[in-house]
Parts: C-alpha cells; sequence; structure tokens
C-alpha cells in the first residue's frame, strides 16, 4: 500500500508566506525608532524629488535594525512613482568591496555602466567617478538622483586614502549631481576614523539606533511578527494562530 504525500493545506501555506516575507526583513514592524525612521525617510525622499544632496550615518549595535529600518523605507518609497522613476540605488558593502577599484566596479555594474567605461584611460579614481555620474545626466543639468548604500562604513574608512569616501562626500558637498551617501555601522567611534580631509566634506549628521528594548517590548515585537493580520482570509484561523502564539 503506498503511502500517501502530505501536502500542506492552501491556508497554511498563505501563512507561511506572509512570516517568511516578515522574517526576512520586509513588513515588520520597529519599536522606539519611529523618529529615526522619519529622519531618514525625509533625508533619501528630499534628495530624489527636489534633488537636494545629503550624507548621513546610521549607527547602531549589530541587531539594532539598521538595515530592516533601510529596506522598509526603501520598500515604502518603491510605491511613490516620483521617487522610483528618479532614484538610483548603489549597495556597497565593506565585507565584499575591500578596496576602492573594486568598489567602483561595483558602482559602474549596479548603475548599468560596465560598458561606458570601455577602454577609457583615467588618471585619477576621482576622474573616473566623476565620469560615471556624468554619464548618468540627461539632456544637460537634469540628472537622476542616486542614493549610495553603504554597509560597514567603518571599514571604508580603512581604505588606503580613504579615496571613494572623499570622492563620494565632496561630490555631495559641491552638488554636482544629486547623491545621498548613507553609511551604516556599528562603531560610535567612526568620525575619528575618518581623514580630516573627508571629515570636513562630511555634513555629521548622525542617526543612532539603540537597543533599549524592555522584556516587555520584546514580547510585543515578537507579537507583531507572528500574528496574522486582521486581513487574513481566513478569520477562524487566525484568531487561532494568533491566540496560539499569545
Amino acid at each position: 500500500m503506498s503511502k500517501r504525500k502530505w501536502q500542506p493545506m492552501p491556508i497554511m501555506i498563505m501563512a507561511q508566506t506572509i512570516l517568511r516575507e516578515r522574517l526576512g526583513g520586509f513588513g515588520a514592524e520597529m519599536i522606539n525608532c519611529s523618529k529615526q525612521r522619519e529622519q531618514l525617510l525625509e533625508l533619501i525622499k528630499c534628495t530624489a524629488i527636489t534633488s537636494e544632496c545629503n550624507s548621513a550615518l546610521l549607527i547602531g549595535p549589530r541587531g539594532s535594525g539598521k538595515t530592516t529600518i533601510l529596506k522598509s523605507i526603501l520598500q515604502e518609497l518603491d510605491q511613490i512613482k516620483e521617487v522610483k522613476n528618479n532614484l538610483l540605488q548603489v549597495h556597497l558593502n565593506g565585507l565584499v568591496q575591500r578596496d576602492d577599484r573594486t568598489a567602483l566596479k561595483e558602482i559602474a555594474r549596479q548603475i548599468n555602466l560596465e560598458n561606458t567605461l570601455g577602454d577609457h584611460v583615467f588618471g585619477s579614481f576621482s576622474e573616473t567617478l566623476t565620469f560615471l555620474l556624468e554619464a548618468l545626466k540627461s539632456g544637460g543639468k537634469s540628472s537622476v538622483s542616486i542614493l549610495f548604500v553603504i554597509e560597514e562604513f567603518d571599514l571604508f574608512a580603512q581604505h588606503k586614502n580613504q579615496t571613494l569616501l572623499y570622492n563620494l562626500f565632496d561630490i555631495s558637498q559641491s552638488a554636482q549631481t544629486p547623491i545621498c551617501v548613507l553609511g551604516l555601522t556599528c562603531r560610535l567611534d567612526v568620525i575619528e576614523l575618518l581623514e580630516k580631509r573627508v571629515k570636513s566634506r562630511f555634513s555629521h549628521r548622525q542617526i543612532h539606533l539603540c537597543m533599549t528594548l524592555s522584556f516587555k517590548d520584546y514580547i510585543e515585537v515578537f507579537c507583531l511578527t507572528l500574528n496574522l493580520p486582521t486581513s487574513f482570509p481566513d478569520k477562524k484561523f487566525a484568531k487561532a494562530w494568533n491566540y496560539h502564539v499569545k
């Protein structure tokens, strides 16, 4: 007698899908950081809509929600047509891009300008980066806004001469191209790692995330993450599920 293969109910699959999305970093609500989130949201929105140049550091211990908050903000902005059509994103990570040359190639790849570089010979790192940003201009003065997200920002501060950071902050300060440079780090002393010339071009805007949750707050976070929404189609199933979560 052959055994029938067990298959999950469609309603269970729906519940699993919702939980996977949340646990993957999307849709989870953050507690005690609405002010920081609003600051970050406005910063990126200003760059995308009004072509304002900005730079900031998002500082907090590992697990404090830096990446989660940023992902939720970018997901929200993606729903705004005016932002979506006028904002390019470049994501760098100090654990992956171990030197500035590698980072520059990754920037070219993410903004789809690898072929534009071609066989051009540039005299300096600054010339190469400027050339890439100039290539994004459409019809002269109009430029698409670019968001540079630099995770493990402190590791980039260890690169020789901090060339990438210097050029990005210099461009954001001179308003040559509308860019927003956002660094994520867990080091509180990250500013002290910057060279004087880099520090002078940084806006010194710092957004701090602190893990100040009490045990009650943690329980609330778990419930928000694991509870099924009120819009779940099977109300009886959702009510029983949420009861067992508590």
